[in-house]
């Protein structure tokens, strides 16, 4: 028996262990990887010139068309300040934050540490919790509660872990796709089991679309490449070289249905132009970033020059080939500003919690970029410190 079980390797995941082991409780953590959170190339801050707590939370209210939680969205703009001065974030030469203007935000807000942060969080919070976390490398498949605590079901061992408290952060669904940029063991397993204990969902009909995911060569498919190169001077092409995007600030649900309406108009690249086109969609259009001085690129978007350079493409010379691919699940469970998981009624689950993906409410109908990393360091803090407090 354990204090708190996390479910879920992602960052909120780690976070949530982090928290609750911090608070004192005994913590279990099982999981088989990380889902997207390597990939978490920054987050957002709002500490730069010209923004504020507010104007995040105003972006992230206006990007998510009227669907978003408010007191959710009030808490990840104001906890999201601390991260500011959590991380050793990379910094201009004055020593001020170097910040990127991603979708969605109407100021410069994403920080990061060599576009990696997301790899570089869990590796450092697994070195600080080493010893103080039971991890076991496995699946749950199935979480009841009786006799007082929770109790999961292990597919490969056929164990069962037993706590007090519960944190799901298995992440979304968007795994279940054949071209998606997300590991295929991301399949909504979180979302079963809270919806089993009476869980309430919400939004489950809400996905976004990443538009710049690689569509070929082969050795990139279904890798994303970084949109904040749109305001360095990159710019969209269909096959005859047009310029098709009219608002490089626009979200990425409307980048997305730009894509789209050119290829369905016979103005997409077809596959086989930029190399093997595989299960992924059969045409796509070019991403350019041949505008972007190289210099930039080979700096700011280092690891995305030298994935290319791999495959044999000079992306500081020749464009990429992309498409529109399902990037995040912006449904899932209903939780309060506390993590706390609610049933149809709006009532808490006792012992129950969720942060990351796994949830909705955050993001309504799109989530603007970066917001994701904010999401799961905020909210999977506040999942594992609620956990802990509940079983105390």
């Amino acid at each position: 028996m354990v204090d708190v079980l996390v479910i879920g390797g992602g960052l909120a995941g780690w976070r949530a262990a982090e928290a609750a082991a911090d608070a004192g409780a005994t913590v279990g953590l099982v999981a088989r990887g990380a889902g997207n959170s390597p990939d978490i190339h920054a987050l957002n801050v709002p500490v730069g010139p010209g923004d504020s707590v507010e104007r995040f939370a105003a972006d992230t209210l206006a990007s998510g068309r009227g669907a978003c939680d408010p007191a959710l969205v009030g808490t990840l703009a104001r906890e999201s300040v601390a991260l500011a001065g959590e991380f050793p974030w990379d910094r201009n030469p004055d020593g001020s934050l170097a910040m990127l203007q991603p979708l969605g935000c109407s100021v410069p807000r994403c920080v990061s540490i060599g576009h990696h942060i997301g790899a570089w969080a869990l590796a450092n919070i697994r070195r600080t919790l080493a010893g103080r976390v039971e991890a076991t490398r496995d699946r749950v498949v199935a979480l009841s509660f009786g006799d007082g605590a929770f109790s999961a079901k292990l597919q490969d061992s056929g164990a069962t872990v037993r706590a007090r408290a519960v944190v799901l952060a298995t992440g979304g669904w968007c795994g279940k796709y054949a071209f998606s940029d997300n590991p295929p063991d991301l399949q909504g397993d979180g979302i079963e089991m809270a919806r089993a204990l009476g869980a309430a969902l919400r939004d489950m009909d809400a996905i976004q679309y990443e538009p710049t995911v690689a569509l070929a060569p082969s050795a990139v498919r279904g890798i994303p490449v970084i949109t904040t190169m749109l305001f360095e001077g990159a710019t969209f092409r269909n096959r005859d070289g047009a310029e098709f995007l009219q608002d490089i600030h626009a979200n990425k649900d409307s980048i997305s249905r730009a894509i789209f309406a050119e290829i369905e108009a016979g103005r997409g690249v077809p596959a086989g132009q930029g190399g093997d086109g595989g299960d992924a969609p059969q045409s796509g259009v070019w991403f350019d970033a041949t505008g972007v001085p190289a210099e930039v690129l080979r700096t700011r978007y280092a690891d995305t020059v030298n994935r290319y350079g791999a495959a044999g493409v000079d992306i500081t010379r020749e464009p990429m080939l992309v498409a529109p691919a399902p990037h995040t699940s912006l449904g899932g469970v209903a939780v309060d500003s506390r993590c706390r998981v609610l049933r149809p009624d709006g009532t808490p689950i006792q012992g129950l919690f969720a942060a990351g993906e796994v949830t909705g409410g955050v993001h309504g109908l799109n989530r603007i970029g970066g917001n994701a990393g904010t999401e799961v360091l905020v909210f999977g803090r506040i999942a594992g410190r609620e956990a802990a407090a509940y079983v105390a």
